[in-house]
């Protein structure tokens, strides 16, 4: 009777650790697919991937299905996936076994933890005054990405970093490279005085310093070159631009891509934006911290400057 007893107890311990090493296979499989295979689509509800979990079932179901026909037919499978993944990384996609655990993380914590982010409404302010429409005007005008110099820059930033994510967040990868490396190199340098003087991008570029407005005029240069949709908040004594990120669903794309691509600069801290009339997300890319999205020094805003 008890060596019964052990026999059913070693049955179910089997049972057990056979699932949840499946479970643990599946997990992993199903990061490195969302990480680093573009054919499948990225699919947000909030900042989770539905596909992963999706993923995970189908990994755990072949698996489960090939153990039931044997360890050999498991063993098999699970080594041509793996081989999938060693032929994959030589043809230059660059995985790494801390990207593929990270992503897996970051998709289980998201699951958890989806309120991060924080709308910031545009307030207008009742006792500043208002920038003559010829200093936004001198603002726009001196916005340009269509000069090489601005280009060469702009393409040669955005390849620096996150390059390894490309394949899951696309361009997204791109503007925060670029982003980053502006943040972490331009410095503050104050006009002269009774005078604001706005640097067009170019001398930015040689100098990397400059005060807010020469910053936001370099920022919304150098991401429109590449693609992206940039435009510049006039608040009282400041100036400073907002990225936009899009509708809900790609705004939440986005959210992912930043605590994932700035994990250690961003901590337990919040992702301000704003939305616009039409409903797209706008978040800050000030140099006020080191992540995209970071909290605005003030709410009021004078002006919007659109960039055409």
């Amino acid at each position: 009777m008890q060596t019964e007893k052990k026999s059913k107890k070693l049955i179910w311990l089997w049972r057990c650790l056979k699932s949840l090493s499946i479970f643990v296979l599946s997990v992993l499989f199903s990061a490195f697919t969302t990480q680093f295979i573009p054919i499948i689509p990225t699919i947000f509800v909030g900042r989770v991937q539905v596909e992963f979990f999706l993923l995970i079932l189908v990994y755990f179901g072949l698996f489960s299905f090939f153990f039931k026909k044997g360890k050999r037919a498991f063993i098999w499978v699970s080594g041509i996936f793996s081989l999938g993944i060693v032929v994959i990384s030589l043809v230059g996609v660059g995985w790494s076994p801390r990207l593929i655990i990270g992503n897996a993380m970051n998709n289980i914590a998201f699951l958890f933890n989806n309120e991060t982010s924080l709308q910031v409404e545009v307030k207008p302010s009742e006792t500043a005054i208002f920038p003559h429409i010829t200093l936004q005007q001198r603002i726009q005008q001196k916005v340009n990405y269509e000069d090489s110099v601005v280009r060469s820059f702009a393409v040669k930033s955005s390849l620096m970093y996150f390059d390894e994510y490309y394949p899951k967040y696309r361009q997204i990868c791109r503007q925060f490279s670029l982003l980053k490396y502006v943040k972490l190199n331009f410095k503050y340098v104050s006009d002269p005085s009774n005078f604001d003087y706005f640097a067009p991008p170019q001398e930015s570029i040689e100098l990397m310093g400059g005060d807010c407005d020469d910053y936001s005029i370099l920022v919304a240069s150098v991401l429109k070159s590449i693609g992206a949709n940039v435009r510049i908040v006039w608040a009282p004594k400041h100036v400073y631009p907002e990225l936009y990120c899009g509708n809900k669903m790609e705004f939440e794309k986005y959210v992912s891509a930043i605590y994932t691509l700035f994990e250690h600069e961003i901590g337990k801290k919040h992702i301000y934006y704003r939305i616009d009339k039409n409903g797209n997300y706008w978040i800050n890319i000030d140099y006020t911290d080191l992540y995209p999205g970071s909290v605005y020094q003030s709410n009021e805003v004078l002006s919007i400057i659109y960039i055409r």
